[in-house]
Parts: C-alpha cells; structure tokens; sequence
C-alpha cells in the first residue's frame, strides 16, 4: 500500500512539475542540518543540477578540507533523501550568507484565493488517495503550490525563456539555466586541445581549468575526442604503410590516443597496454615504425 502511494504521488508531482523542486529544496535543507555549526557558518548550499549539489565556501582553505568529507556528506543526505539523489558534491569559493533563524517568507501566498476550476482540480488529483490523512496532506501541498504559482502570476513573475519555470521580475534565467548557458560558453576546443596534448588528465584536473564544466559534459567531450583521434590514426597508418608520415609523428599520436583512451599517465604506458588499445594488426605497424 505503502508503495502504491508512493509512487501515485511520485507521478502526480512529477506530471506538475514540482517532484524535482521539491526534492531539491530538501537537499539544500538538508545541508544545514547534517552539518554542525561551524561548517554552515562557513558554506552554503546553493543549488543541485543533473545530481550535483554546488555549495559555496567562503575560504580555499574550507574548500580543501570539505572535499575530503565529499563521500560522508552525500551518503548523508541521500539517506535520508531516501533515494539516490546526490551523486557529487562540486565546492566553490563564494559569498555564504547566514540566514536568520525562522525568517519571512518572501512569497506571501496564503491570502491568494483559488477560483472553482483550481480547487476542483486540486481535489480531483487529490481524490487518487484512499488514505484520507494522506490525502488531506497532499491536498494541502497541491493547494500551497498552485497558490505560489498563482502569487508569482500576479506580482508579474514571467516564465524562464529556456525551461518556463517563473523566475522573479529582476532575474533573466532561472538558476539552473545559467548554470547550463555558463557551460554552453566552455570552450570544447580549448578542452580537446588540452586533453589532445595532456591525454591523462582526469575530470578532477580539467576542474582545476573549467570550474563550472559537469561530468557529463567532460566525458562527452573526451568520448568525441577519442573518436576523432581513432579516425585520424586509421588515416595515419594508412600512411605508414605507404611510407607517406613521418614515423616518430605516428608513434607519438598513437601513444597519445592510448593514454586518452585508457586514462593513463605516460610512466605507466608500455607494449601491453598500447597492444590492448590498438590491436594486433596496427600493433605490428607500430613496432615496425
């Protein structure tokens, strides 16, 4: 039963478009109460996007020391998330601001009033629950959220131009999609340059470079990378074979291609791995060059 109301919910919050808001905003509650006062004194959970939570630290050195917690605090609030919701915790330095305890609600909703259309539709979502405490519950949750829609409505909140979410009168993005448009200005270039002439890096070292860059997006970007490289090292032992490249230049880019492909540093490069990556026909090539 249990698990039946679970997932009616699951499904009507997500068909209104509140189940991730919800969940989200219970990550960053949470980050204020798994952690003692010192550490809140000194970070602040700012958002959560693709299952990463940006907290940001008003020191370097906080910074350093938090990443080394990074496991216990996501296996914290996933715990009590109850599900899987935190996969990475990313710090960055930035402006923490210290909320007053029990502070007013910016957003003064409950004097909206709902017209019959609204309550009726609040009531008949609400009526796919049997249990009538539960219900009551969810209906109050449906009833608070469309009033804050409707609030934000009314004080001339306009709709995200990229997701539709209602952001306030002085925002352009909501916070996620500033999030997406400051990785849309990454330069995919630049990143292959790098990793084309530092092949080993790692998506922690890239970090260092492009502090806003998601996993996500790094493995996109390497997995394009090792296609182009494949198609330019078919092209280049074509050559060999014909005598047309320069040798040393072709061992170079295979080795290149290997570390990429296996995310290896060069003193741990040998025949055996190259072998393993290349295969045995183009194996013979190389050792031949």
């Amino acid at each position: 039963m249990a698990d039946l109301i679970e997932n009616i919910l699951s499904k009507t919050l997500n068909k209104l478009g509140i189940d991730e808001k919800i969940r989200e905003k219970r990550v960053l509650d949470l980050w204020s109460e798994i952690n003692g006062s010192e550490i809140i004194k000194h970070t602040e959970a700012k958002y959560i996007n693709q299952g990463v939570l940006f907290v940001a630290v008003d020191s370097p050195v906080w910074a350093h020391q938090l990443v080394f917690m990074k496991r216990e605090f996501i296996n914290k609030i996933n715990s009590k998330i109850g599900k899987k919701t935190v996969e990475d915790i990313r710090f960055q330095s930035g402006k923490v601001f210290i909320s007053k305890p029990k502070e007013k609600e910016d957003i003064d909703y409950k004097s909206i009033e709902l017209d019959n259309l609204e309550v009726q539709e609040i009531s008949d979502i609400a009526n796919c629950i049997s249990d009538s405490e539960l219900k009551q519950k969810f209906s109050n949750l449906l009833e608070a959220e469309t009033k804050i829609k409707k609030w934000k409505e009314i004080n001339e909140w306009t709709p995200c131009p990229e997701c539709s979410v209602l952001i306030a009168p002085n925002e352009s993005k909501c916070v996620i999609c500033e999030l997406k448009e400051k990785n849309k200005k990454i330069d995919i270039n630049k990143i292959e340059e790098i990793l084309t002439n530092t092949p080993w890096l790692n998506y922690q070292e890239i970090l260092n470079i492009y502090p806003n860059i998601l996993q996500e997006e790094f493995e996109r970007i390497k997995n394009q990378l090792i296609i182009k490289m494949k198609v330019k090292l078919d092209e280049l032992i074509a050559d060999a074979l014909k005598k047309e490249t320069n040798s040393k230049e072709v061992k170079v880019f295979v080795q290149k291609y290997v570390m990429l492909e296996a995310n290896v540093h060069p003193k741990h490069l040998n025949n055996r791995l190259i072998h393993k990556i290349i295969g045995k026909n183009y194996m013979k090539i190389y050792r031949s060059l």
